[in-house]
C-alpha cells in the first residue's frame, strides 16, 4: 500500500475501507451538532445573510445531515464572524448558568450549615442551660459572604438576559 505525501491514512472501521483525512470530514454527527447548525442558520436569517426560503431548505438538509461534511456545506458561505458570535454567545450563556448554579450551591450549603448550627445550639442550650445565641455570629458573617456572591452574579445574569432579548 502506498500513501501519497499529502494524505494521512487513519485506521479502517471494521468492514470498511481506510479513510483519508485530507478529504471532506466524514465523521458522523448527532442532534447537538445539527441543532448548532440550525441555530447558526437562524442567526444568519436574522442578520439578513440568508432568505427565509434558504433557511428552510438548509435547515431541512441540516436535520437530515449524516456527517460533518454535510453540515459544513450548509454554512461554508456564511461570514466567519457570525460563527464566532454564536460561539461567544453560547459560552457566555453557559458561564452564566454555571455562575447561577454556583450561587444556588452556596446558598444551599449556607442554609444547611445555619440549620446545623442552630440545632447544635439548641442541643447545647437545653443540655447545659447555656442560652447565649452564638450561632448568630457565624450566620451573619457567612450571610454577608453569600450576599456578596449572590447579588452581583444575579444582577449580571439579569442584565445579560435583558440584553439578549430581541428588540
Amino acid at each position: 500500500m502506498t500513501i501519497d505525501p499529502g494524505t494521512r491514512e487513519t485506521p479502517a472501521v471494521p468492514g470498511g475501507a481506510p479513510r483519508s483525512t485530507a478529504g471532506p470530514d466524514r465523521r458522523r454527527v448527532g442532534r447537538p451538532e445539527r441543532d448548532r447548525v440550525i441555530a447558526l442558520l437562524s442567526e444568519a436569517v436574522s442578520a439578513d445573510y440568508l432568505t427565509f426560503a434558504e433557511f428552510e431548505e438548509r435547515s431541512a438538509r441540516a436535520a437530515l445531515a449524516r456527517d460533518r461534511a454535510d453540515l459544513d456545506a450548509l454554512t461554508h458561505d456564511l461570514p466567519p464572524d457570525l460563527l464566532h458570535r454564536i460561539g461567544r454567545d453560547e459560552r457566555r450563556a453557559r458561564l452564566t448558568r454555571a455562575a447561577l448554579l454556583g450561587v444556588r450551591v452556596h446558598v444551599g450549603v449556607y442554609l444547611a450549615a445555619s440549620l446545623f448550627m442552630v440545632a447544635l445550639w439548641l442541643i447545647i442550650a437545653v443540655s447545659a442551660d447555656a442560652w447565649y445565641p452564638w450561632p448568630i455570629w457565624p450566620i451573619l458573617g457567612w450571610g454577608v459572604g453569600v450576599l456578596g456572591h449572590a447579588v452581583p452574579v444575579t444582577l449580571v445574569a439579569r442584565n445579560r438576559a435583558r440584553n439578549s432579548l430581541p428588540g
